[in-house]
């Protein structure tokens, strides 16, 4: 009884929102990838964001299982930020001039805010000076989404310059462009595959969000399709892809890097087959999804502080209770991020 007592108290945080939205639930023909919809995508993406970060003493089986779904919740989340780029620059006008004004505010004013707050830790409680480059680093995640900003003006500004109108052209320098990048991170940094990544496997999703977003229509009518019979195909093929990806993941770029790839893939898959037809929105997995880029950017130094201070609590306590904290620190600079955003925003 105590092992299934701390699986479940290990699940918690993923029972509890999942719960939210089943009580909630409704059909809709109309929801997939609107606001509602990536809202509460971006607020389950960011539990399993933090499920994977937790080190030992504070691992266990469970979340260690759930923490292998990391890689694919960033990628989602990749594929929300391309996929909202080109739906934005063709429903707003000004979007493109005030392109950067607006995304580095959205960025950046949180990562700063709570830069602060780990620099104040960590030179006023944990009286250890880290130096003030901790109040100006940015993560490594908000990294990658800068560049692809960078590149994305770059192309759509050469488009508008000298190509008008050949969205064609203009998609194939930026699936290319992406696509390289993650082939080079993964060739050419040699370091262990964690970090040698660059987040080479996850930058992909920024790939499928700009197809997506160009074969929407036909995206969702290939849903709609044998919609049980592509879920029972997607959960086989998902299963056996993580089989052998388990098998072969020590395999140099096959197995380590095209086959988690396609694994993500069908994984997303399946998730869209599964969701697209349904809305799972409400106050508290809204309320979860609007902090979920202060969730991220949280979790890693609430898992460090907790360490320092109960160090010998148990994994299925731990892991509870780092959710909780982070949840309601997400909250506060939130509250704080936003408004400021909104004010240097155009």
């Amino acid at each position: 009884m105590s092992v299934i007592f701390a699986m479940l108290l290990t699940l918690l945080p993923l029972l509890f929102f999942g719960g939210m939205a089943l009580v909630n639930c409704r059909k809709s023909e109309t929801n997939f990838f609107g606001k509602e919809y990536t809202t509460v995508l971006k607020g389950f993406c960011a539990l399993f964001v933090v499920y994977v970060h937790f080190r030992e003493p504070y691992t266990n089986s469970v979340q260690d299982a759930l923490g292998s779904f990391g890689y694919v919740a960033v990628t989602i989340f990749f594929l929300i930020s391309s996929y909202g780029m080109l739906y934005a620059m063709d429903r707003k006008k000004d979007y493109m001039k005030f392109f950067f004004r607006n995304r580095l505010s959205s960025l950046l004013i949180p990562c700063l805010l709570i830069n602060c707050l780990a620099f104040l830790f960590h030179s006023y409680v944990a009286h250890a000076w880290v130096g003030l480059r901790v109040l100006y680093q940015i993560n490594d995640y908000v990294l990658v989404l800068l560049q692809y900003c960078l590149f994305f003006y770059v192309v759509k500004y050469c488009e508008r310059k000298w190509f008008p109108s050949n969205t064609v052209l203009s998609d194939a320098i930026l699936l290319i462009g992406v696509s390289l990048s993650s082939l080079i991170l993964y060739f050419f940094v040699f370091e262990d595959i964690s970090s040698r990544s660059g987040w080479c496997f996850e930058r992909m999703g920024l790939v499928w969000g700009i197809l997506l977003y160009r074969y929407y229509d036909g995206f969702v009518m290939w849903m709609s399709r044998h919609r049980m019979v592509k879920i029972v195909v997607l959960s086989i093929v998902s299963l056996a892809l993580g089989l052998l990806y388990l098998k072969y993941k020590s395999v140099f770029f096959w197995g380590e890097y095209l086959m988690k790839i396609i694994l993500g893939i069908s994984l997303i898959l399946l998730c869209f087959v599964l969701t697209s037809k349904y809305r799972f929105d409400n106050k508290v997995n809204n309320w979860l999804g609007d902090i979920s880029y202060e969730v991220y950017l949280l979790h890693g130094l609430v898992i460090y502080v907790l360490a320092m201070y109960c160090p010998d609590m148990k994994s299925e306590l731990f892991i509870p209770l780092t959710f909780v904290v982070v949840l309601i620190l997400g909250t506060i600079f939130h509250s704080i991020a936003k408004p400021i955003v909104n004010l240097l925003r155009k």
